[in-house]
């Protein structure tokens, strides 16, 4: 309790997050034994906060606060004055944006703990996004709950737009704004190159967002203006739905329209767009097909479309010819080859100007997903040619569980800088510097940005790590004499790799649960394949009647190579030899079986076995797989993978030996062991 406090005397707190995660577990503390609704209280929080930032930013420095617990003032006092500051200062004063039945609704012991944490702390002076900071702690959760949508941190929102660099006049949009992160930073960036207040003003009028939640939209809008003074342009609208905007809308938010757009929308299949009318407003909401290797928009709508595909297109729509996209997007867009024929689309309608691999913790710990940010310019006369900024970003200042991650030395202390202060260990600081003045990408030497001539780009694959990972090691290969480098397409053109009828590589079956358990027969799943063998000790064991109707078709031999096809994406690529021990089984669907044929170029099951598992042919499965969620796939793009094949043919000789030695010690270190059990039971 204070008997006054003044603005001046507010202290600046050197982590705010770390105060507002006390704050929750406080509040979890009183209330986990009690039904609440969270988003609700989130949502009292948020608002409890405007009237702790208002009373910041509308008070000079001798002007005492209202914001604390002043002498001798109980929890019901406090409360009663709390809610009569958010009614005269919060509700009048923006009044257009917040509605008359709005309150604050938490009950006194909850705004007494949080005003009693946050009275002597200045929210202006320890952070410069305050709501950034909050909504992580007290409000991610709930929307990745609800819809898909995750808290972009202020260390990528900075990145993103200083990479682009708005000028001073231009139409700015975050068409799924949240809290208006994107639009603050744009803010800032433009205001340090101004200096009077009505090029301030002027400002704030170009800064628009859009978000489908209410609460977000009107505060994004309460905040934006808090702190700027002048009137933003948020709406409440669906982004996706162009045609269900409201009056207002429709005259400010048009096609054609801005000069730069900066998002990161909800993305995940859970939440779909499966509204025929929504995906016929769209080309990539229709059925594209792969037509002479150019991909194709077909009349017939898809059946349902991952919001984050259609708001790529949605933001070209927006974009003046000219106008610039940042948008983060899950990093399989990039790569998946089901995926090309969005990159189809926007090569028709601009060029790529850089992409960023972001580290696989960026987004925790709200979720794992692996994100890229991909930086777009609408162009109505596209160049044959140019150049793209790519860069990988390995640490992000954070570990997976959100603790602060510093740069150290190789003794394991913290690295200083000049002044002697711990450096935080963040790849995104002044990245945008350093991608200007990278060079192009070369295999002589390694790199983490670099840039590459959009020629150069092999088979719509925008990963950077497939550049640095495979293409630089497949090129310093082709430049061996000691290596062939081949496709497995073309080592089936030559008859050394069998393929079926339709000339694939020939995959398992699916038997069916229903006959589980009727025999003996090992029904082998990919869950089976481990370290070249394959576990006979099957739970999905069948009958010999019906192995019988699979032998003849399924064809398993001795030398055969079982490789995963589907599932788990960390058992994509294992693989498994078939040997004496191994014939008498069924192979699953998600199995392909690549066997090989007699030929003269001493290219056996062994030697393949050993190429298929090199760490460069690893890689380059890992290139072309297909993850959706938890299921990964490779399909029959198999065929595009090269094998370095060594050119000496005694050296495919002593590598075929090397392995067929290890083939048969397994297979008698598994006889013994068989034995051993059988010996055990007689």
């Amino acid at each position: 309790m204070v008997d006054s406090l003044r603005k001046k005397d507010l202290k600046k707190t050197p982590n705010l997050k770390k105060k507002f995660i006390s704050i929750n577990q406080h509040l979890y503390g009183k209330l986990k034994y009690t039904d609440t609704d969270t988003r609700a209280r989130s949502k009292e929080i948020v608002n409890l906060l405007l009237c702790k930032l208002i009373d910041e930013v509308f008070k000079s420095p001798d002007d005492y606060v209202d914001f604390c617990i002043k002498d001798g003032e109980s929890e019901r006092g406090l409360l009663e004055r709390i809610q009569l500051f958010f009614n005269n200062n919060v509700k009048i004063k923006y009044s257009e944006i917040i509605g008359e039945h709005e309150s604050i609704g938490l009950n006194k012991d909850l705004v007494y703990l949080i005003v009693q944490e946050l009275q002597s702390v200045s929210l202006l002076q320890s952070s410069k996004d305050i709501l950034s900071d909050a909504f992580e702690i007290f409000v991610s959760k709930i929307l990745k709950d609800e819809g898909g949508q995750f808290f972009t941190p202020p260390n990528v929102v900075k990145f993103m737009v200083n990479y682009l660099d708005p000028d001073l006049d231009s139409k700015i949009l975050d068409p799924a704004c949240g809290h208006g992160g994107f639009l603050l930073e744009a803010k800032d960036l433009l205001w340090s190159k101004i200096k009077t207040d009505k090029q301030k003003v002027d400002i704030i009028s170009n800064l628009h967002g859009i978000d489908k939640d209410l609460f977000l939209a009107k505060i994004s809008k309460l905040y934006l203006e808090i702190l700027s003074g002048g009137n933003s342009n948020i709406f409440c609208e669906d982004s996706l739905d162009a045609k269900s905007y409201r009056t207002q809308a429709k005259q400010i938010i048009k096609d054609d329209n801005f000069d730069y757009i900066f998002t990161n929308p909800p993305f995940g299949a859970k939440i779909p767009i499966n509204n025929k009318e929504i995906l016929n407003n769209y080309k990539l909401g229709h059925i594209w097909k792969n037509i002479n290797n150019i991909w194709t928009m077909q009349d017939k709508l898809v059946k349902q479309q991952p919001p984050q595909v259609l708001f790529i297109e949605r933001c070209v729509q927006l974009l003046k010819d000219g106008g610039k996209l940042g948008i983060v997007l899950p990093e399989g867009i990039f790569g998946n080859p089901s995926d090309r024929y969005i990159w189809q689309y926007l090569k028709s309608n601009g060029r790529v100007l850089g992409i960023i691999s972001l580290d696989q913790n960026t987004f925790q710990p709200y979720t794992c997903n692996k994100t890229s940010i991909l930086f777009f310019q609408k162009l109505k006369n596209v160049p044959k040619d140019y150049i793209i900024d790519f860069a990988i970003v390995d640490f992000v200042g954070h570990d997976k569980d959100g603790k602060v991650l510093y740069k150290l030395n190789k003794d394991g202390s913290k690295e200083l800088d000049n002044e002697g202060n711990t450096i935080v260990n963040d790849e995104l600081i002044n990245l945008h510097d350093k991608l200007t003045n990278c060079e192009e990408f070369n295999y002589l030497v390694e790199q983490k940005l670099f840039k590459i001539k959009f020629s150069n780009i092999k088979n719509s694959i925008f990963i950077p790590y497939y550049y640095t990972g495979v293409e630089k090691t497949l090129k310093k290969l082709e430049k061996d004499k000691n290596f062939s480098l081949k496709s497995i397409r073309e080592l089936t053109e030559k008859k050394i790799i069998y393929t079926n009828k339709n000339g694939y590589l020939p995959r398992g079956d699916e038997i069916g649960s229903n006959v589980y358990g009727l025999g003996d027969i090992p029904f082998i799943r990919t869950s089976n394949m481990n370290n070249w063998e394959i576990n006979l000790d099957s739970h999905k064991k069948t009958s010999k009647e019906v192995y019988e109707l699979y032998k003849e078709k399924q064809n398993i031999e001795v030398g055969d190579i079982l490789l995963v096809k589907d599932g788990g994406p960390n058992l994509i690529g294992n693989t498994a030899y078939i040997t004496e021990l191994d014939k008498e089984i069924i192979i699953q669907s998600h199995i392909f079986q690549i066997k090989s044929l007699p030929n003269d170029e001493y290219i056996d099951s062994f030697l393949l076995l050993y190429l298929l598992n090199l760490e460069i042919v690893q890689k380059q499965i890992q290139a072309i797989t297909f993850i959706q969620g938890t299921i990964a796939t490779i399909g029959n793009r198999i065929m595009e993978v090269v094998l370095p094949i060594p050119s000496d043919i005694e050296k495919r000789k002593e590598i075929s030996k090397t392995i067929e030695k290890i083939i048969d010690d397994k297979v008698n270190i598994r006889k013994k062991i068989r034995n051993l059990s059988l010996d055990f039971i007689g």
